[in-house]
């Protein structure tokens, strides 16, 4: 009797493991994650966080992450060709994020205006991707052109594009920095990037269109994971716990955890409900893109970056 009771078989399986890698982690995945959502799933995944988007991609490129989270504009660059690193890449969106900007143009507190920008070096993640897009969109509007009227120098994210700027390496860059922050650091914002920017398309889910073909099961259910962490998120009954699990990330900032909370649910800059991709804010990438020289006319249709299969599948079954 004990050893048939030893070869019954388990029925305990394997947790499917997904690689991602981003910047940080927000209030969704926080949620999909320590509220059982990816586990209901039969999903653990291995959080990557980077300080600059050319690691993100390389590493999405080799094989070291299964998907990212991050905004579109680096997907889109990256797919044509036009990021760090020369050759296209076939690159597939499968999940919306946020929309909007919370990006400002903040500046070291001897500018005072867009003129005295001229000759300054700005600092970047990288010049010809992501929020520097944003940044030369809004000088081309007060007359500056990059490499006529200032440069760009890398440095990676926003908290090393505020250290070079408090080293005096640069005069300025595109941040999300908190504005108490902003002043506690000597700098002032000077330009707004929703001021300018109406739609933009960002913390969206992207892979490999080989690896999604391959996985599309699986991708299925880390869908219908994050749809539900969205869901639980932008139901406003929630907001006490969701600035509970936002506290760690914030040195346990009350304060700070609420802005990021607010900012979250919010219908200028939050999440999208239940994920959906931002089709308005993939355009005005591309036409961000156009704009700083970048892209030519005729662009592309968004949906040459896009596969909502993966997503409408997810839907389908949420309920089950």
């Amino acid at each position: 009797m004990a050893a048939a009771f030893l070869l019954l078989p388990t029925t305990i399986m394997a947790e499917d493991l997904i690689r991602i890698g981003t910047f940080n982690k927000d209030a969704v995945i926080i949620a999909a994650e320590q509220r059982g959502l990816l586990k209901a799933e039969n999903i653990r995944v291995e959080m990557n966080l980077v300080t600059d988007s050319p690691t993100l991609l390389r590493n999405l490129i080799g094989g070291s992450y299964d998907l990212i989270l991050n905004n579109a504009d680096n997907v889109i660059a990256w797919a044509e060709g036009q990021g760090a690193d020369p050759k296209p890449n076939d690159f597939v969106i499968f999940l919306g994020g946020s929309q909007g900007l919370r990006q400002k143009l903040v500046v070291l507190s001897g500018i005072n205006d867009f003129k005295d920008l001229k000759g300054k070096v700005l600092a970047v993640d990288a010049p010809t991707t992501g929020f520097a897009i944003v940044g030369i969109y809004i000088l081309k509007k007060h007359g500056l052109e990059l490499n006529r009227d200032y440069t760009f120098k890398e440095f990676g994210n926003t908290m090393k594009r505020a250290e070079a700027m408090s080293r005096g390496e640069a005069s300025g860059a595109m941040m999300n920095l908190p504005d108490d922050e902003i002043q506690k650091r000597g700098f002032k914002t000077l330009a707004r990037a929703e001021d300018y920017v109406t739609h933009y398309a960002s913390g969206l889910g992207a892979t490999r269109r080989e690896w999604a073909n391959a996985n599309e099961e699986l991708l299925v259910r880390f869908i219908r994971a994050m749809v539900r962490a969205t869901d639980w998120v932008m139901d406003a009954k929630n907001k006490e716990e969701v600035i509970k699990l936002l506290l760690p990330g914030t040195k346990n900032s009350r304060v700070r955890a609420e802005e990021m909370y607010e900012e979250s649910v919010s219908s200028r800059f939050g999440f999208t409900p239940r994920s959906r991709i931002d089709w308005e804010g993939i355009r005005a990438v591309l036409e961000l893109r156009e704009t700083a020289g970048l892209m030519k006319p005729p662009l592309p249709n968004p949906e040459k970056y896009v596969d909502e299969r993966f997503y409408k599948k997810a839907l389908a079954t949420l309920d089950r």
